[in-house]
């Protein structure tokens, strides 16, 4: 049954593979696409960097495709099934593939994650989680290489050196980041990202070059993005009935779960309740999308298959939405007090703020919004911290937030028992 479950699994990948190059091709002939490709390519990366404002939509698409298949490839090469973390990376890699992450500027992180293998004498693929999740820390090779205006044969060296020295560290800091914040940050990883490239812009700052972050931002393509994710979200839920005749059975049991890490729906739920929540968390984020009134961009897009990814490793919709309603409290508050302070970078946390969501199941409604209106607070500051370098943003700030509530929902909730008891 596994076996013609992974033949099935691949299969849908091809397909959708072969429809994303059809349509890429459609949009835009060849040798202009490989021209707009390559801006991609070319481009520093850094937060906020839209792929779409860079290369257009074939470009960018094109963008994911390739970067979807050579993670893909290499799963298949290290002999790996699919599990809920490595189908919420993978959604997660195809979202920021819209905003900062291509091949190249991928491979210097997996080169020093291979290293590290090597000289801890661990199997490459004990660490693909963190392998593919490292990089959401790429932009800081392609900013080192087209960014800082150094000659490119000086760049380019010590952009390689420098990614594969973070992929070097990255495992070992990431266990020890997952003891801080106890597992109630899903993007764990991006928290030590973090805590990497703020040492790194510090580095870069002594060196007397003072890291400016971007903000190319387009919502051209707002409705083409919007019913895109909508036919996915579908898709998923239709899916899901292709793998299980009936994916609201388990459902339920989905939904008590807490969501802290490590919680794997594939394998505890089983692949089509699993594919259900996926496609639910997906149109619960366009309704906030309607809701909120914000337009899509690469980032937004991004933000909304990252919901959808971890809908696979610990998010569902009874502690996803609690954190988010703090986070429109939080944004509401923004709105009152000056409305310039709501920038893409909070509309997007509105989204992001889901990686809190095993403190909402954890510990509930009220526990949850707290989580997630200080969520909103931080987010512009940990940016500021980190340089623009760490397109997991909100995992730092979400790291901090689960940090310090965590504990103090402890005390209380301990103390309410105890005196019940």
């Amino acid at each position: 049954m596994n076996h013609i479950k992974t033949h099935r699994q691949a299969y849908i990948i091809t397909i959708l593979c072969v429809l994303l190059f059809t349509t890429v091709l459609l949009l835009q002939p060849f040798d202009a696409l490989i021209h707009d490709y390559w801006q991609i390519l070319i481009s520093p990366s850094i937060l906020l960097t839209d792929y779409l404002a860079v290369g257009g939509l074939a470009a960018t698409l094109f963008n994911v495709l390739t970067t979807l298949l050579f993670n893909y490839i290499l799963i298949k090469s290290l002999k790996l099934h699919f599990t809920g973390p490595i189908l919420a990376v993978l959604m997660t890699i195809v979202g920021f593939s819209f905003f900062g992450k291509n091949v190249l500027n991928a491979l210097p992180m997996y080169l020093g994650v291979y290293l590290y293998a090597k000289a801890t004498k661990t199997e490459y693929k004990n660490h693909i989680i963190v392998l593919l999740l490292s990089t959401g820390i790429s932009p800081i090779v392609s900013y080192i290489t087209f960014g800082i205006g150094l000659e490119l044969y000086i760049g380019l060296p010590l952009a390689i050196i420098f990614g594969a020295l973070i992929g070097f560290i990255l495992p070992a800091f990431n266990t020890h980041a997952l003891r801080f914040h106890q597992g109630y940050n899903l993007y764990s990883t991006g928290f030590s990202m973090g805590v990497i490239a703020m040492v790194g812009t510090a580095i870069m700052h002594g060196f007397g070059h003072k890291v400016k972050t971007n903000f190319i931002i387009t919502y051209d393509y707002h409705w083409i993005l919007f019913f895109g994710l909508l036919v996915l979200s579908l898709l998923f839920i239709l899916i899901s009935f292709i793998y299980d005749k009936n994916p609201w059975k388990n459902y339920p049991n989905l939904l008590k779960s807490p969501g802290r890490l490590v919680t794997d729906f594939y394998r505890d739920h089983g692949i089509g309740t699993t594919l259900l929540n996926i496609g639910i968390m997906g149109l619960l984020s366009l309704v906030l999308v309607l809701v909120m009134k914000i337009q899509i961009s690469g980032p937004m897009t991004g933000a909304i298959f990252t919901v959808m990814g971890f809908a696979a490793f610990g998010k569902h919709p009874f502690n996803s939405i609690p954190v988010v309603l703090g986070g429109i409290i939080a944004y509401w508050l923004f709105m009152f007090v000056d409305p310039s302070l709501v920038g893409e970078g909070t509309k997007l946390a509105l989204l992001f703020v889901t990686g809190l969501a095993p403190v909402a199941g954890q510990y509930g409604l009220i526990p949850g919004m707290v989580a997630g209106f200080l969520h909103l607070l931080i987010v512009p500051f940990a940016l500021s911290f980190q340089g623009g370098f760490d397109l997991y943003n909100n995992g730092f700030a979400a790291g901090f937030i689960a940090a310090i509530t965590v504990p103090i929902f402890d005390l209380i909730i301990h103390t309410r028992e105890v005196r019940r008891g």
